[in-house]
């Protein structure tokens, strides 16, 4: 359906990942940290961005920012667990202001993240 770049250090956390959205039908390029994402989309062309925001050394906000000055148009959404730390509307207004498309709180649920993805491709 769609091609699809995830940012995810985490590699069980990536590999459910991978699961879920190949078997949903995507193409996906995985990568373990932001400076891996951030060359890859120098380079290539996604149809969205699905990236973690707490990494080791570089965080997703990076990934965000590059994704927003290459192809502003391009969904991102974020996987995170600060809603656990922050209340949820909070965090999705102060991402919503980064230009992100959605969020979706880990650990990740297979149907959220499947209809949450393609709620955000379609949404554009």
């Amino acid at each position: 359906m769609a091609k699809l770049l995830v940012v995810e250090d985490d590699p069980v956390t990536r590999n459910l990942i991978r699961a879920i959205l190949t078997r949903e039908g995507h193409e996906l390029t995985l990568c373990a940290s932001a400076p891996e994402a951030i060359g890859i989309l120098y380079v290539e062309k996604f149809d969205l961005v699905l990236t973690d925001i707490i990494m080791p050394d570089h965080d997703g906000f990076e990934v965000i920012k590059a994704a927003r000055t290459l192809r502003p148009e391009m969904p991102v959404v974020i996987l995170s667990a600060i809603e656990d730390k922050v209340p949820s509307e909070l965090t999705a207004a102060a991402f919503a202001r980064l230009g992100v498309t959605r969020v979706i709180s880990k650990p990740v649920n297979p149907t959220l993240l499947a209809s949450e993805v393609v709620a955000a491709i379609v949404a554009g």
